[in-house]
């Protein structure tokens, strides 16, 4: 028994102690939650309008197999991607009645291991396409030793959705290894995704008359950046005339900065050549996908923060809330494009929507829903939050009002509807035994001198695993 009495095993066991004890104090901070639950407002739901909203989900995978590799498969339930018939007025009995009617379920595969940017509408609003991002594991798997084993995924999903009670299928294009994110060209005649393809990890298709995708460009990007760099997301600019990459590291460089570079577009009679506009620009730690103001003088983009520290486990069960981050760009003078504005908002903010009107941003936080069974508590786990920040589109400076906690794990998108006063969020499905359904939430947005959001209470289901919405205006 003398090793009990070594300096050497005393110091280890204060030191083991004193982990457990550090983790102890820290989970029972859950207690004292920061963010309450939003109130279910005593008004009424406002009409949500537009012509569609187009919802992908998931099914593959349940939110919680992020922290521990078990998919949760459901039998018969399978990526879909769900076509809403708008205007919703939530206050119509008849309506209600004939809600499922409204929600139109084509299977599409896809996949949440990606930004919230996999589904992009054609201009006319009679296309939408779909990356696949990752693929269906073969039957009967039902965990992997870490999530990233999931299946490669290969195609873009083109579907023809003019008739909203009959969306199909038009074209299955394989295209290279897990596509991301996709952005179409303010005139429609371009789609840009981003790969994991050494060499050509961004490609540029022609749209074709018909919707299809046709001929393609293929660029070297990796190249502009540091090493570590991974190319992410893609957004045109509303000229058409630009493109912006956002970036996140893979911290092999020892560090685990994150880029936006802009890109300018030269259309020529041999197809498209992409030059730097200036240099890539360090943002933040971890950045999400971005989108431009309306008048492209501002690209918005999140920094989740999700890489502060050398180990996975420390990065998700210890990382900061986010921020929005304000990048001007001012292509008309030739200007560097520089941070103008950062606003601190919740934990885990993927994805944001700019109301019509570009004074209001809400980002959606998934906080911490991602984690399963261990920790018991943790701070973050239980529900997810929604920030509401001011944007002033003249100088571009954001202002944080408040966030608003709701039940529902791995929200990871929202969008205003085409008057900016309602906002459908899109949940992943809620902390149960093997749930079966995701579900898209309704808030009314009040926009007046006291911004502000309310929690209204009504919901659509949907198939399980829903991680994008997008709004066919």
């Amino acid at each position: 028994m003398k090793w009990l009495k070594s300096k050497w095993w005393r110091r280890s066991l204060w030191a083991v102690s004193g982990v457990m004890l550090t983790l102890i104090g820290y989970g029972l901070l859950q207690l004292i939650e920061p963010v309450g639950i939003a109130p279910i407002s005593a008004q009424s739901p406002s009409q949500f309008m537009g012509r569609a909203l187009l919802i992908a989900s998931d099914a593959d995978m349940v939110a919680t197999a992020y922290a521990d590799a078990k998919l949760g498969r459901v039998a018969d339930i399978e990526d879909t991607l769900s076509v809403v018939d708008l205007p919703l007025n939530p206050i119509n009995p008849a309506l209600a009645e004939s809600l499922s009617e409204r929600i139109v379920p084509i299977q599409v595969s896809n996949s949440v291991m990606s930004w919230p940017q996999n589904i992009a509408v054609s201009q006319n609003g009679q296309w939408a396409y779909v990356s696949e991002v990752r693929s269906r594991p073969a039957d009967g798997i039902q965990a992997f030793e870490s999530i990233e084993q999931m299946p490669p995924g290969e195609r873009i999903t083109v579907v023809n959705i003019a008739n909203l009670q009959q969306p199909k299928i038009l074209q299955t294009v394989v295209v290279g290894r897990n596509p991301k994110t996709l952005s179409i060209s303010p005139d429609g005649n371009f789609l840009a995704v981003t790969l994991e393809e050494p060499d050509r990890e961004l490609a540029i298709f022609q749209i074709q008359p018909d919707g299809t995708l046709g001929e393609r460009d293929n660029f070297a990007i990796a190249k502009d950046f540091s090493r570590s760099a991974v190319p992410e997301s893609v957004v045109w600019h509303p000229s058409g005339r630009f493109l912006a990459i956002t970036t996140t590291s893979d911290g092999s460089e020892g560090s685990y900065s994150s880029f936006v570079a802009f890109y300018n577009v030269i259309q020529n009679n041999s197809g498209i050549r992409l030059e730097l506009y200036d240099r890539p620009l360090i943002v933040g730690n971890h950045l999400s996908n971005g989108r431009f103001s309306a008048d492209g003088q501002f690209f918005l983009v999140p920094d989740l923060k999700w890489r502060m520290y050398g180990l996975r486990a420390l990065n998700y069960l210890f990382n900061p809330k986010s921020e929005m981050i304000s990048i001007r760009f001012a292509s008309e003078t030739g200007e560097p494009p520089t941070v103008v504005s950062r606003a601190e908002v919740g934990l885990g903010s993927e994805g944001f929507s700019l109301n019509p009107d570009n004074t209001l941003i809400v980002t959606v936080n998934l906080r911490r829903t991602y984690l399963s069974t261990l920790p018991p508590v943790w701070p973050g786990k239980p529900y997810s939050s929604l920030s509401l920040v001011k944007f002033d589109r003249t100088s571009g400076q954001l202002t944080t009002v408040s966030e608003y906690g709701f039940e529902g794990l791995l929200p990871e998108q929202a969008t205003f509807d085409a008057t900016g006063k309602s906002l459908a969020v899109a949940i992943y499905h809620y902390r149960e035994a093997s749930p079966k359904m995701g579900a898209i939430e309704f808030w009314n947005v009040i926009s007046d001198n006291n911004p502000r959001l309310e929690r209204t209470g009504f919901k659509l289901d949907v198939t399980r695993g829903a991680h994008n919405i997008v709004l066919v205006p």
